[in-house]
């Protein structure tokens, strides 16, 4: 991405085969567009699909479920707690509920009609049940965290164990929108130093990294537990010798997409999203800016920059806030066509210190 600095400091940007940012909706306590007033939903994700966007928020009700098609649209209630990120997985949007106590309600989503379902007999009440994803031939899999660790199946209320053995930990379970999923295990105990291996289920698990902790020869040191699938190509970030990268894996090719210390200073801990070729992720560039970056065809480009400016109903705003940590929520979603929703503090374009509210921001691909 290329940046223009224009005598009104107003910096203008080129998006790397995606349009300029347009506004969905600015989340704001009393002005707030195309959005219900006071609404509120950085804790969540977008997920963008052929029914809308979905987005997990908070009203003055409680948690909601929140699509946009353009026009906002409250699809649940929760009841218990909160509601999960959606995700989408084979054409189908689902989420679940959740409290201290678990997992409540499974919802799924899909041509325009919602499917609310009742979870039971998921495992031991006092064995604590979470992360629950979906998968191919209308399944789910959650980790039970029993003195096991064992990573469940479900089915039309109907459980089975899929994968259990003599570790220490499962992280939580990623699905690609074709129905596949990842999971990170650790031996021995949870500390970081302990073995770690990284397994794709595609009708069956297969081991796709491992840090140096399990093989010597490795020549990763460590990797996160945030990271993205898309068909058979894993993107995941690794720490080497050198410094932290983000890979992308396809059986035995990897492809080095950014590395800290030359493309920018570090990766958040956010997970990279993949789909379709496209991939998209957030870190700190090399002028210290927090900033999203989309790879695609060999190419690496930066999308949206802290100080950019977007478009609004209130004319033009920046990405920009006073607490670094506060500009950007979340991971970004992509959609069916390469489109890119994020969130993003908005604020006055010429007087900094006045904030406009959280936007949800589209980029289409061209």
């Amino acid at each position: 991405m290329k940046s223009f600095l224009f005598f009104t400091f107003v910096s203008f940007s080129s998006y790397a085969h995606y349009s300029k940012p347009q506004l969905v909706a600015r989340y704001s306590g009393i002005d707030a567009f195309n959005a219900p007033n006071g609404l509120s939903c950085f804790r969540s994700e977008p997920q963008p699909t052929l029914d809308g966007v979905f987005l997990g928020c908070v009203t003055d009700q409680g948690y909601v479920m929140m699509k946009w098609n353009p026009a906002p649209e409250v699809l649940a209630l929760s009841q218990f707690g909160m509601f999960s990120h959606p995700k989408e997985v084979l054409g189908k949007t689902n989420w679940y509920e959740f409290s201290e106590a678990g997992v409540n309600n499974l919802f799924e989503y899909q041509n325009q009609s919602l499917t609310k379902i009742e979870l039971k007999n998921l495992g031991p009440i006092d064995s604590l049940i979470d992360s629950f994803s979906a998968i191919k031939n209308k399944s789910y899999v959650y980790r039970l965290q029993n003195e096991e660790k064992t990573l469940q199946l479900w089915n039309n209320n109907q459980v089975s164990t899929l994968y259990t053995e003599n570790i220490s930990h499962i992280f939580p379970p990623v699905s690609s929108v074709d129905g596949n999923f990842l999971i990170k295990i650790r031996r021995n105990d949870l500390n970081e130093g302990s073995p770690d291996a990284l397994l794709l289920w595609n009708d069956g698990f297969r081991k796709i990294l491992e840090d140096r902790d399990t093989d010597s020869s490795s020549a990763f040191k460590a990797f996160r537990h945030q990271y993205a699938i898309d068909g058979e190509t894993v993107a995941v970030i690794v720490t080497d010798d050198k410094s932290e990268a983000l890979l992308l894996i396809n059986g035995d090719k990897k492809v080095e997409v950014a590395r800290a210390g030359i493309d920018l200073v570090s990766f958040d801990y956010f997970s990279p999203k993949l789909r379709n070729g496209v991939l998209v992720f957030r870190g700190l560039d090399l002028k210290n800016r927090k900033s999203i970056w989309v790879y695609q065809n060999g190419n690496l480009s930066k999308l949206l920059t802290q100080g950019d400016v977007v478009q609004t109903d209130k004319g033009p705003a920046r990405t920009d806030y006073q607490n670094q940590d506060a500009i950007f929520y979340g991971a970004p979603g992509i959609g069916p066509h390469g489109e890119i929703y994020l969130q993003s503090t908005l604020t006055d374009i010429n007087f900094p210190m006045t904030r406009l509210g959280i936007g949800l921001i589209r980029f289409n691909k061209e």
